[in-house]
């Protein structure tokens, strides 16, 4: 009986022996995933730049055509103004 008992804990430590070389021959898989992941979000992080600066040149050009807008009003009442001011009597002097 106690030599069963020594048979199985001999049996252990040699599979614990087993599963340490088994481990150790993958360890360096954890730096490898970890680097594949440290990759894939680099590669996010490009993705949602390239869609920020899509989504600020789309602002700026739109803000762009605002201003334009605004500008294009202005001097079309400038214009209006000035036609007013010829066609009135005060610039023929009556």
């Amino acid at each position: 009986m106690l030599n069963f008992l020594g048979n199985i804990g001999s049996g252990i430590t040699n599979g614990l022996t087993g599963l340490d070389n088994y481990a150790g021959q993958f360890s360096n898989l954890g730096g490898l995933i970890g680097g594949a992941g440290a990759l894939y979000s680099a590669y996010q992080k490009q993705r949602n730049a390239k869609k920020e600066l899509a989504l600020q040149k789309e602002a700026f050009n739109f803000n762009k055509m605002l201003a334009q807008r605004q500008i294009d009003r202005q001097n079309r009442a400038d214009d209006d103004l000035y036609r007013a001011f010829r066609n009135s009597s005060y610039y023929r002097g009556v």
